[in-house]
């Protein structure tokens, strides 16, 4: 049992992957969730697939147009989910293919360990399709790790932590910062930028409770 006068959280979230078969043991060869960190190894790729048709997914397709000569978006939904404005871009571009109600069955590697193929099955005809980009970026939203917060802490209706402006929880001296964070932005500036807010804030409240006994500065 550790005792604190303040408390900060910062579990982070995982992205939410498909679970399908295959796509454990492809992750990171072929397989990612960050179209900035891993879309320029794919430069003059022939296709690239992307899972997810909100916002991210189609912002992040249109990005990989940069490195593919085709980017083809994948919404298991009937209709995409993104804002009009992503929407019309993406149905106006010549690199960008959209197939709705479209649902992953398996993904296969090659000999090497890599993305080999990807199954998939229209949802209103079952027509089952293989097709072999060089890699799939999955963009189907995040599971925050709060599990051991469920009932302590206030959180929103999908497990994020809801925080003041000051990044304090519902309980006085819990903090949280980050991607667990309710309405953070999920980039990883911005969580930077948040852990070394959230230390003056803590700082800030211990001065006001009388408990910092050290002044830094």
């Amino acid at each position: 049992v550790y005792i604190a006068q303040a408390v900060v959280v910062a579990t982070r979230s995982n992205y939410r992957r498909l679970g399908v078969e295959g796509e454990d043991d492809l992750i990171g060869a072929g397989v990612h969730f960050c179209a900035t960190c891993d879309g320029p190894f794919y430069k003059g790729a022939e296709e690239l697939v992307v899972v997810g048709g909100g916002n991210s997914g189609v912002e992040e397709g249109l990005f990989l147009t940069n490195f593919a000569k085709k980017v083809t978006i994948i919404e298991f939904q009937e209709k995409l989910a993104a804002s009009k404005l992503l929407q019309d871009k993406a149905n106006s571009s010549p690199n960008v293919e959209v197939h709705t109600n479209t649902e992953i069955l398996e993904l296969k590697k090659t000999d090497g360990g890599r993305l080999a193929s990807i199954s998939t099955k229209d949802r209103k005809t079952g027509e089952v399709t293989e097709i072999t980009p060089e890699a799939m970026f999955v963009f189907i939203g995040l599971d925050p790790n709060t599990e051991i917060f469920q009932g302590t802490l206030d959180l929103d209706q999908r497990g994020f932590i809801k925080t003041t402006e000051t990044l304090m929880t519902s309980i006085p001296g819990v903090f949280a910062a980050g991607d667990v964070r309710s309405g953070s932005t999920k980039q990883l500036a911005s969580a930077a930028g948040e852990g070394a807010a959230v230390l003056l804030m803590v700082r800030s409240y211990l001065e006001k409770k009388g408990d910092l006994a050290v002044h830094i500065g």
